[in-house]
């Protein structure tokens, strides 16, 4: 497993308080693309919460029987439990999700692919504590081809903690394939405004910030049932 720390945005006074306030239209875009009846009512994992925003975002809009987010940074997760209020909510510091010795009716994880390492590794883990027919959302831009990349690659690596990877989109998919899941790609931005105001922050054209945009998904990947299991 990999190493806890401390934080993992680093840039500004409260970098993960801040990068919490950048994402909230992200994330209330993602809740829309998401299937109610794989929230409602079910057991929710969240791979990658940071100060847990999102998964209480999510109880608000879709109230789940119960949620768990899993971070290593380990002072983002101390905050996350004290805003917890009544929410069956909990937060624990690890990026081993099978040390929960739980099962989960879906898996979530927003800006999190981009960050991993070893993908078969990772969604062989999440297929663990899937139930059969379960379902893994995640959500990923191929940045390979961007002409910021290089440029993305060292504002991210500056100030995470974890270091940004090269993934391609066939990549992602073929490895969830390899791992059981179906999988369906739907587009993260069918808008037709796009809000250019702080793009220098990651990208060197406003091009760039658009291509990446065109090139985000919220991937649907779904565990196939084992053979001879109805349920």
């Amino acid at each position: 497993m990999t190493d806890t720390y401390d934080h993992w945005w680093l840039e500004g006074t409260n970098g993960d308080q801040e990068m919490e306030n950048d994402h909230q239209e992200a994330w209330q875009n993602i809740i829309t693309l998401l299937n109610p009846k794989d929230i409602m009512a079910k057991r929710v994992l969240d791979f990658g919460c940071n100060q847990g925003g999102f998964l209480r975002k999510l109880h608000d809009a879709l109230p789940f029987a119960s949620g768990v987010g899993v971070d290593l940074a380990s002072k983002a997760v101390e905050v996350a439990n004290t805003r917890v209020g009544t929410k069956p909510i909990r937060y624990l510091n690890t990026g081993d999700a099978i040390s929960l010795d739980q099962q989960f009716d879906t898996a979530i994880s927003t800006s999190v692919l981009y960050l991993i390492e070893d993908l078969d590794e990772h969604f062989q883990m999440i297929n663990d504590v899937l139930v059969d027919g379960g379902v893994y959302y995640a959500s990923f831009a191929d940045q390979t081809n961007n002409p910021s990349f290089d440029y993305m690659k060292r504002v991210i690596d500056a100030y995470g903690a974890t270091k940004m990877q090269g993934k391609t989109l066939n990549e992602v998919v073929d490895s969830l394939v390899s791992h059981g899941f179906s999988v369906e790609l739907i587009k993260e931005y069918t808008k037709s405004i796009y809000e250019v105001t702080d793009y220098k922050k990651f990208y060197l054209s406003v091009a760039d910030f658009i291509q990446s945009c065109e090139s985000s998904y919220l991937i649907k990947a779904t565990k196939a049932p084992v053979k001879g299991n109805l349920k």
